[in-house]
């Protein structure tokens, strides 16, 4: 089990993203957050096994009018309470 921050970058807000995200995430059984950042940017947490983080990354970066330029991640700590993937406002 790991939890990361990923930062991404593109275009990635007003294209359906965090909806994608909370999809994709339900659907692998991982736990985090979704939120858009003022600066055009979209913050994820996620935590689940490295598989399926993995799977998340390249599934979300296959979803139509969505173009991810970078992404920035880190490690963080494990949320033992986190129980769901959510969409933050």
């Amino acid at each position: 089990m790991e939890r990361l921050k990923i930062i991404f970058k593109g275009r990635v807000q007003g294209v359906g993203f965090r909806y994608h995200a909370l999809r994709i995430a339900n659907t692998l059984k991982l736990t985090g957050s979704v939120k858009n950042l003022y600066d055009g940017d979209v913050e994820v947490y996620l935590q689940g096994n490295r598989k399926n983080i993995n799977n998340f990354l390249e599934e979300i970066s296959n979803q139509r009018f969505v173009r991810i330029d970078s992404r920035d991640i880190m490690e963080v700590a494990i949320k033992n309470d986190e129980n769901s993937f959510e969409i933050l406002f």
